[in-house]
């Protein structure tokens, strides 16, 4: 069962984002049915029915469950809801697999259940398995479980499989492995998702408001990131973050003939415009300096990149790299374009090819009529 779950979610997330921490064991269900009451209120409790918990259990089926069996479980930490959802679909039909639910460390029931209740195992990075031990007791034996690791190793999902000090944590010399600890990280996460949800809400809406080419230059960056399969692909991620900020500048800084603070700012020179609008728009030097300096970042990156790909140095183009060139470029897009409030001048460019189709086809009817109208 193990072993298909690891399956499933090296299947199901791609190489890119494919970072997680594994807990697995029997999940002390039985005994918080005996705290609460009954099975019927700990299946209710962990499956969240009082929070905003997402699950693909009924209640009444995983109190039949807890009733009838002992339920193994596998706890996979930092894992996207599409990613979980893309593992429940694989998994759904097997016999064995009863179903998933988010965990909230802000719930008490899923601290006690599978946040205390299980330890972790293993962390998988990319392509690579790395196996929790205990460092500091190799000085006494060497207790580490090498029957999992050749069997890991065998399973072939692996390119390599290696050990992992995990020092103190989870052990009474932890002064983290606490409720507490696990409802700031839960409140962390639930801030920070607001915050940058909110913040690339406001991008995307901004980006369609200035050009609508804008945001489909953006989705064909991240599209290409997400789906690339070879260096190759990757490669041209960087080619499509040019474009995009390219056609930012044409949004924020038309092109001019004459120089801006001693630089040219036509055409080609789409960062020198950049830097322009910045310079407009920013009253003060800290601000301006560190907005020129993500600007020159940013550019920076794609330069390096797309250096890369025109040698045929594909290889060297990793994914880190790709992954942080996005980030960047969602970041200082951010900044720009909330530099001045909306409501600005609009942009009829994206929709003349739509206007002058409209205005021919009415025109076109009307010569139609009058030549009715004559015979």
């Amino acid at each position: 069962m193990r072993e298909s779950l690891v399956r499933a979610f090296m299947e199901s997330v791609p190489r890119h984002r494919r970072h997680a921490r594994f807990s697995t064991g029997t999940l002390p269900l039985w005994r918080l049915a005996q705290e609460v009451g009954s099975t019927e209120a700990a299946a209710n409790s962990v499956l969240g029915e009082h929070w905003a918990a997402w699950s693909t259990f009924f209640g009444p089926d995983l109190a039949k469950h807890v009733e009838s069996f002992d339920i193994a479980g596998m706890v996979v930490e930092s894992l996207a809801p599409s990613d979980a959802r893309a593992m429940h679909i694989r998994l759904k039909g097997t016999e064995w697999y009863l179903g998933a639910v988010q965990i909230r460390p802000e719930i008490p029931e899923h601290w006690a259940v599978f946040l205390k209740g299980i330890p972790s195992r293993f962390r998988i990075f990319e392509d690579s398995l790395y196996l929790f031990h205990r460092g500091y007791e190799l000085e006494v034996e060497d207790n580490r479980d090498h029957v999992e690791y050749r069997e890991w190793e065998s399973s072939g999902l692996f390119s390599s499989v290696r050990w992992e000090d995990s020092g103190v944590r989870e052990t009474v010399f932890d002064p983290y492995d606490n409720m507490q600890h696990f409802r700031r990280l839960g409140e962390a996460d639930e801030l920070l998702h607001g915050q940058f949800s909110s913040a690339l809400g406001e991008t995307l809406m901004r980006c369609s408001d200035l050009n609508p080419n804008l945001t489909q230059r953006l989705h064909a960056a991240i599209k290409a990131f997400e789906g690339h399969e070879t260096a190759e692909e990757l490669a041209h991620v960087s080619l499509s973050c040019r474009r995009f900020t390219e056609k930012l500048a044409d949004c924020l800084y038309p092109p001019r003939d004459e120089k801006v603070n001693g630089r040219k700012v036509g055409q080609a020179e789409y960062r020198n415009r950049l830097w322009a609008y910045v310079a407009e728009n920013v009253t003060s030097d800290t601000s301006r300096e560190l907005l020129i300096a993500n600007v020159e970042d940013l550019g920076k990156r794609i330069d390096k990149l797309d250096s890369l790909s025109n040698k045929g140095l594909h290889s060297d183009v990793s994914s880190s790299d790709v992954n942080r060139l996005l980030l960047s470029l969602l970041v200082v897009t951010h900044d720009l374009i909330s530099l001045r409030p909306p409501g600005g001048a609009f942009l009829y460019e994206p929709y003349e090819t739509t206007i002058r189709t409209f205005m021919e086809g009415l025109w076109q009817q009307q010569e139609r009529r009058s030549q009715d109208d004559e015979e």
